[in-house]
């Protein structure tokens, strides 16, 4: 169970392999594949595989029609993620991006900071840190300094700046479908491409780790800049326990990753919920919904965290657990 309140049974699984270099074909063979495999320990009631890393909607679709024909009937709430109009819900693209943001906003409230006036550093360049830095913009009237990326031809990462604010729906529209910018047409536009390093150092307020994990560590907390006022975890396990450590030491405030990118799960229950109704809302009211539902859970981990003087990240786990512990005794478990 998330700190949102969903009580989804989730674990993580996967097969070890870069999906660029595969055919469509081989791509529905290895993941259909995967499914046979899998198909009797997953299942609507009793474990809900999402995207992740190097996935796509069509590929759970395709991951849903290979459980429907082994389990002999149509199953779409096996997988969340799905394409629209094959059981996915509108709104899922940009959820776990926008739910950053929702918490971000909070946030700043909180630290009673002007969110236009505020300026941020996303790492990665991926589905998170595209809805986020969309969101960043239009939703709170900020600047996004840079993202990052990794650059399939060179193989290493880069960081893409413009000091006056990138504009994330250009980046968009010269990267590939797994987050690579065309850094020729970003230098021509006007972008400076740096070394990987260089997200963390910006003077920002906000620094958005939206990648893979374990990338704030002990060598690279030393590089942010002093007037950073808050981390959203975007990504799963960015910030290492010792880098955690320094963070909590600065005063940084930290929107804990279970929290921060819980967005994508909580529109993944809304799909599941839409897929038993057989009735599916328009985006607006699943933006609508996923705001409300991420607001109410970062206020919950707030309200903890002051009330028992504690990190928010250590707060967000006592609000799971305190969840978990009530859903089992209401159950006659204890």
């Amino acid at each position: 169970m998330c700190s949102g309140g969903y009580s989804i049974r989730r674990r993580k699984g996967g097969v070890i392999v870069d999906s660029a270099t595969l055919s469509a074909n081989e791509k529905e063979r290895l993941v259909r594949g995967y499914v046979q495999q899998m198909w009797r320990n997953i299942g609507p009631r009793q474990d809900v595989p999402a995207p992740d890393v190097g996935t796509s909607p069509q590929m759970m679709g395709w991951m849903m029609d290979e459980y429907s024909k082994l389990a002999g009937q149509y199953t779409p709430g096996v997988i969340t993620g799905k394409p629209v109009g094959g059981g996915g819900s509108l709104g899922r693209t940009e959820a776990t991006g926008f739910g950053v943001i929702y918490t971000v906003r909070e946030a700043l409230k909180y630290l009673k900071m002007v969110p236009k006036d505020c300026k941020a550093a996303i790492q990665g360049f991926g589905n998170v840190a595209q809805y986020a830095s969309i969101g960043f913009n239009e939703f709170l009237g900020g600047t996004v300094v840079c993202v990052s990326y990794w650059d399939r031809e060179d193989k290493i990462s880069y960081t893409v700046s413009k000091e006056d604010g990138i504009d994330p729906k250009f980046l968009m529209s010269i990267t590939d479908q797994y987050g690579s910018i065309d850094k020729v047409r970003a230098r021509e536009a006007g972008y400076v491409i740096e070394d990987a390093d260089a997200w963390i150092t910006k003077d920002v307020d906000v620094l958005i780790p939206a990648a893979l994990e374990g990338q704030i560590n002990i060598d690279s907390v030393k590089k942010i800049h002093p007037n950073v006022k808050v981390i959203a975890e975007g990504a799963n396990g960015p910030t290492t326990p010792d880098a955690d450590k320094i963070i909590r030491e600065r005063g940084i405030f930290m929107i804990p990753d279970f929290l921060c990118n819980a967005g994508g799960v909580t529109v993944s229950y809304f799909e599941g919920v839409q897929n038993d109704m057989n009735f599916y809302w328009v985006k607006e009211e699943v933006l609508e919904k996923e705001d409300q539902k991420m607001t109410s859970a970062f206020q919950a981990v707030l309200e903890m965290s002051l009330k028992e003087k504690v990190y928010m990240r250590d707060a967000a786990y006592m609000v799971a657990i305190a969840r978990v512990v009530k859903a089992m005794g209401l159950r006659g478990w204890i």
